[in-house]
Parts: structure tokens; C-alpha cells; sequence
């Protein structure tokens, strides 16, 4: 299957042709569905219209201010984690909780960047995360592992891997599955 994906990659890749307008125009509108529909899988009420609106920088009338600073904080985090890419930094724990707190600005301030002190039930799920008391070690686990493994996995299966074993531990009360 990687290979398939690989090979479809580098036919991808070869084939570029565009003008940077066309290329920024397809980036834009690729940006734009990425937010709309993540947040809408976490139960944002936006169109996929008032999404383009809010990241235009215009308050939309009528609408929760939740659900516009989810846009805002879904473009802030998509930022935050090219500029990690650009600057080729290591990933850790500190750039998890960074995120975190860019996710959940003005929405959660209380418990933005802090990895839950209780512990939960997550509705509708058939497994129950960890102890509270052991995320600390469970978070460092799981940065350690994609350390130590960084470069013996098909980058999508590692990331398959580090989001299902994030997910798993669930570190934050709420604003999981958007980190």
C-alpha cells in the first residue's frame, strides 16, 4: 500500500506544472476545507462559507463565538506546526502542550497546555484512558517512541501510529482529538 502511495507521489510530483497563482489558489482552498472539516468532525456549526469568512479576519453574526475561534485556532496551529517543520525542530512534549493551549485560546483558557487532572469517560467510546496519574509517563512514552522510531516507519503509518496512540492516552480533558 506505501508503495502504491509512494509511486502515486512521485508521479504527482513529476507532472507539477502549475503557475504559483494556480498552486497558491489550490493551497488556499485545500487550507480552507482542511479547518472547515476538522472542526466540523469535533461539531463546528460553520459553513464551509462563514469558515472562509472568519479566516478573513470578519466576525459572523448570529454564530457562536466558540465556533469561530476553532477556525482561528485551527489556522494558528496549522502555523505553528509548519513553522516546527520548517525549523526542523525534534518533536516533544512541549510542542503537544503548544498546541494544546493554540487549540483551546479563548475557548478553554483554564485548562489550555495542562494534561487532565481527573479522570474521564470519553461518551460513546468502548475503551477508558489511563489514570491520570500516568500521563506524565505515558506522554513522555509516546514522544520517546516517535524519537527513537522517527525514521523506521512509512511517515503515514508512523503518523497513524503517534495519533492512535494519543488518542488512546487522551492527556487533555477536552480538545484531543483537534491536538
Amino acid at each position: 500500500m506505501f508503495a502504491i502511495i509512494d509511486s502515486l507521489k512521485n508521479k504527482l510530483d513529476q507532472s507539477r506544472s502549475l503557475s504559483d497563482f494556480t498552486s497558491k489558489n489550490i493551497e488556499n482552498d485545500l487550507f480552507l476545507r482542511w479547518i472547515f472539516h476538522s472542526n466540523a468532525i469535533s461539531g463546528n456549526r460553520l459553513s464551509l462559507l462563514e469558515t472562509k469568512v472568519v479566516l478573513e479576519g470578519i466576525t459572523v453574526g448570529g454564530k457562536k463565538l466558540k465556533d469561530q475561534f476553532e477556525v482561528i485556532n485551527h489556522r494558528n496551529v496549522i502555523y505553528y506546526v509548519e513553522d516546527i517543520i520548517r525549523k526542523k525542530e525534534p518533536f516533544s512534549e512541549c510542542q503537544i502542550r503548544n498546541i494544546h493551549q493554540l487549540i483551546l485560546k479563548n475557548i478553554d483558557d483554564e485548562n489550555v497546555g495542562l494534561y487532565r487532572q481527573q479522570n474521564i469517560l470519553i461518551s460513546g467510546a468502548t475503551t477508558t484512558p489511563p489514570d491520570y496519574t500516568l500521563l506524565n509517563d505515558k506522554m513522555a512514552h509516546l514522544v520517546d517512541c516517535y524519537n527513537s522510531a522517527a525514521y523506521t516507519f512509512h511517515p503515514i503509518e508512523h503518523a497513524a501510529k503517534v495519533h492512535s496512540d494519543f488518542v488512546g492516552i487522551h492527556p487533555f480533558i477536552d480538545g484531543n482529538g483537534c491536538t
